[in-house]
């Protein structure tokens, strides 16, 4: 039952947050309410446990281990990237280079201050899970620094731990990103050099493949967000798919064609190319 009803609170509360990205708000408008929702699904979440036991310890592990941290890294994101833009340097000089850097040398100082649970959860080790995922175990022998206290009914520490390593990896790539972009080292530079390529088909036909892409797990073993895959989609091609949530609600509303046009037209191409070559024979 727990599985069941925090799957779906998850994809309510990402759905809800991929609107603040589709919706043309102010920046820290964005993230301070992108925070404030977060709190408001974990909340939820806390409820759902409250009213529904764990039917075991292994169930209890998985919650603390994976599932809390699905939530919660959200909440470390956000708060960090509001902390990151409210104290950014005015202009674009070195002066904001030296901005982004030094977040990424805090980020980097975090994880090596915590370099045994960090690989622990990069090699995704279980043996101490007992120790670590459980409330009320000890594990006061294993030393935890820059944790905050935590609720016992909702929280074990190292959970806590294991959100925030999510968000340090969100927020190392958007630093990089960023340190990236302002080089002039763009996607589209990376891929074909100093050509650049523009998406000239109907900017729905890109969103029908974003979608496909992020719900197969194609990327980063699906550990990607769809904002993500947008984002690079965007610098990539040259086009605008801020509106790509609302937009795929005219694929989910089609009739009287498929849903996947785009995909099926892809299917025949390819189909007809692959026939093509092996029916030359020279």
């Amino acid at each position: 039952m727990i599985k069941k009803l925090s799957s779906a609170l998850y994809t309510k509360m990402k759905a809800e947050l991929e609107k603040f990205n589709d919706d043309q708000m102010d920046k820290m408008d964005m993230l301070k309410n992108a925070v404030l929702t977060v709190h408001r699904y974990l909340d939820e979440l806390k409820q759902i446990i409250e009213k529904y036991p764990f039917a075991d310890e292994d169930e209890e592990i998985w919650f603390f281990k994976t599932e809390k941290p699905m939530f919660y890294r959200w909440l470390i994101f956000y708060t960090e990237l509001l902390n990151i833009d409210s104290t950014r340097p005015l202009g674009e000089g070195k002066r904001l280079n030296d901005h982004y850097r030094e977040q990424v040398r805090y980020i980097n100082r975090f994880l090596r201050s915590h370099e045994f649970q960090y690989q622990y959860f990069r090699l995704g080790n279980d043996e101490l899970d007992h120790l670590f995922f459980l409330r009320g175990a000890s594990s006061k022998d294993i030393r935890l620094s820059s944790v905050p206290t935590v609720d016992p009914s909702f929280g074990t520490g190292h959970e806590y731990l294991f959100s925030k390593f999510r968000a340090c990896e969100l927020l190392q790539d958007y630093l990089k990103r960023k340190l990236s972009a302002r080089k002039g080292l763009t996607a589209e530079n990376a891929v074909v050099g100093k050509a650049r390529m523009k998406w000239t088909g109907e900017s729905l036909n890109l969103i029908e493949i974003l979608y496909a892409l992020h719900g197969s797990g194609q990327i980063n073993n699906g550990r990607v967000e769809l904002s993500e895959i947008a984002a690079a989609f965007q610098q990539l091609f040259q086009v605008n798919l801020s509106r790509y949530f609302r937009r795929f609600a005219e694929i989910k509303q089609r009739k009287g064609m498929s849903k996947t046009r785009f995909l099926d037209q892809m299917r025949e191409v390819l189909i007809k190319k692959i026939e093509e070559a092996d029916a030359y024979r020279p």
